[in-house]
């Protein structure tokens, strides 16, 4: 009979499979379904936290307008940090014709009577300069990394879990089947 041979030898080079083989053969499949899903979220995720910013820094360049100040008095000089910010006191014109002052950040060092840019709300308030365009492109990477690591995090969780529920399952079966067969091969009874 050369089928039942054929069947017999395919057999020999394979160890017969656990129930347990099985379910972690589907946690394996459904977990990496799931990773490829994670990927598509967190893209997804990350181009909408792009988009977010994107109309944010779009509305904040609608309302505030960028106006000269001059430096009233020089900006003290940081040793350690060269490129740093310190609020100094400037005068601008505001959008309704009327000088102001005020405390905006200049790079340290700056002297008196520079000019530096002022942002300006609806309201002729200081404010902050609306977010760059690379605050998008940032928000939109660490979000998609985020949800990745997240994601991650719980399917590695949901995996090492169900490799301790598989071990502790085999390792019940493989003492059981011991008990049996072991006192035949030790010679112990």
């Amino acid at each position: 009979m050369p089928g039942e041979q054929e069947d017999h030898r395919a057999a020999v080079g394979r160890l017969p499979r656990r129930a347990t083989d099985l379910v972690e053969d589907v946690v394996v499949w459904v977990l990496l379904s799931a990773s490829l899903l994670l990927v598509a979220v967190a893209l997804i995720a990350g181009v909408g936290a792009h988009g977010r910013v994107n109309e944010r820094i779009r509305t904040q360049s609608m309302d505030r307008t960028m106006v000269p100040a001059t430096v009233l008095a020089q900006a003290p000089l940081v040793p350690l940090d060269p490129g740093s910010r310190i609020a100094v006191e400037v005068e601008w014109v505001g959008l309704d014709g009327v000088r102001r002052t005020g405390l905006v950040p200049v790079t340290a060092a700056t002297p008196a009577g520079s000019e530096v840019a002022v942002w300006l709300d609806r309201s002729g308030a200081a404010v902050d300069p609306p977010p760059a365009g690379v605050d998008a492109v940032a928000a939109g990477v660490f979000t998609g990394i985020a949800v990745l690591a997240v994601g991650a995090s719980v399917l590695g969780v949901v995996w090492l879990l169900v490799r301790r529920g598989i071990d502790a399952v085999n390792s019940r079966r493989w003492a059981r089947e011991w008990a049996d067969i072991g006192p035949e091969w030790t010679g112990h009874r």
